[in-house]
């Protein structure tokens, strides 16, 4: 069983340890060869965090492109790809996503040679106002895979949506890598009160982590948090917003100009790091009006964290249990917001009940887990051909 894997960017460390797991079953199945075909080292956004740690890709993989993701054209990518289709002879091809033009020539390339098909969505019918021609257009595409990995049950919903049908739905999970979070959160346990005191930060923290754009509803966070200290709470509050984007200089105005207090803006940082500030923080809040996911969700949780998280992220049917590990909302709704970082705020010590409940949750959702899921799905699209 030979499995080539399309995938858009060496950066993405979360989806490196996934390739690795995988490969350490191709070392337990001598019959399973899995190879990567990485279209660019990263998006133009993202290029300021640093280098790309080599050292973290421990599997055999093509890099079409040395520079940013934007910079590689959709021929390029098309005949990268269909180079290593030719050279490594694959009885299945992963591809992420569908909306690229060299996505669908490699699929059509596949169905004529007789190459099996694996879609990788993260989409939801949340994410974007949907138009009907394009949704039928979409529908043929979705429809000529074998089977489909999914960022969770939104986006399975999505696809069967489109055309596919269940018994086709091969992974609905999204992970990080838990241990390595957890471990460098807890190293920086001992120390966490001397640096919240050095970098002035009050008892209590809540803590966005993300790109500073517009999706990120940001301001209406900011509107929501100010309201919380009109009440008498007995713990004072701060919020940490911890990235680089856009707004940065216009939210850094908009906290000025409103006489925000306990507002804290903190550079962005390489995955590795955030723990440090998770940390210093005691509930993640991702307030976002657009996202497929949400991994930072995954981060805080496999920190033992609470986690309070908009009903337009993909992952909050799949590990926000309201009242257990955390909350969600409506993030058009800035009085709801307000009323859901007050509860948070009212549970002082029994905080440490919810974050024990997100790292219950998050043991699931393990790229060891999702590595096996996908491995028994290429089997069972792969086999019946074989046989």
């Amino acid at each position: 069983m030979r499995v080539l894997i399309v995938h858009n960017q060496l950066w993405a460390h979360y989806k490196a340890i996934i390739f690795n797991e995988l490969q350490k079953l191709s070392v337990l199945h001598p019959d399973f060869k899995l190879h990567v075909v990485q279209a660019a080292i990263v998006e133009r956004s993202r290029l300021s965090l640093g280098n790309v740690d080599l050292s973290g890709h421990k599997y055999s993989y093509d890099l079409l492109h040395n520079g940013a993701l934007e910079d590689i054209s959709e021929w390029q990518k098309f005949k990268g790809i269909l180079r290593n289709i030719n050279q490594f002879k694959p009885d299945i091809v992963n591809l992420t996503g569908f909306y690229e033009l060299s996505t669908i020539l490699i699929l059509f390339y596949c169905k004529w040679k007789g190459i099996k098909t694996i879609l990788s969505n993260e989409s939801t019918a949340m994410d974007l106002v949907r138009i009907g021609w394009k949704e039928k257009l979409k529908s043929f595409i979705v429809r000529k895979f074998d089977g489909y990995f999914n960022f969770g049950t939104l986006s399975a919903n999505y696809v069967m949506k489109l055309g596919a049908k269940p018994d086709q739905i091969l992974v609905k999970r999204n992970c990080v890598d838990n241990q390595a979070l957890r471990e460098i959160f807890n190293n920086c346990l001992p120390e966490k009160n001397s640096i919240k005191q050095a970098l002035g930060l009050p008892e209590r923290n809540f803590i966005f982590v993300g790109r500073l754009i517009e999706e990120k509803n940001l301001y209406r966070l900011l509107e929501a948090f100010q309201k919380t200290q009109q009440e008498n709470i007995s713990e004072q509050w701060g919020l940490i917003l911890l990235g680089d984007g856009v707004l940065k200089e216009s939210l850094g105005n908009f906290v000025k100009e409103n006489k925000i207090n306990n507002i804290h803006f903190v550079d962005g940082m390489t995955w590795d790091k955030v723990p440090e500030y998770l940390c210093l923080s005691d509930v993640l809040v991702l307030p976002s009006t657009y996202e497929p996911w949400g991994l930072v969700v995954n981060e805080a949780m496999a920190c033992g964290m609470p986690v309070l998280v908009s009903e337009q992220c993909g992952c909050h049917v799949d590990l926000v249990q309201n009242g257990k590990n955390g909350y969600t909302f409506n993030p058009l709704d800035t009085g709801e917001i307000t009323d859901t970082l007050l509860k948070m705020m009212h549970f002082g010590n029994e905080l440490s009940k919810f974050g024990n409940y997100s790292e219950k949750i998050i043991r699931e959702y393990s790229p060891q887990n999702v590595a096996k899921e996908m491995f028994d799905g290429f089997k069972k699209i792969c086999l019946p051909a074989k046989l």
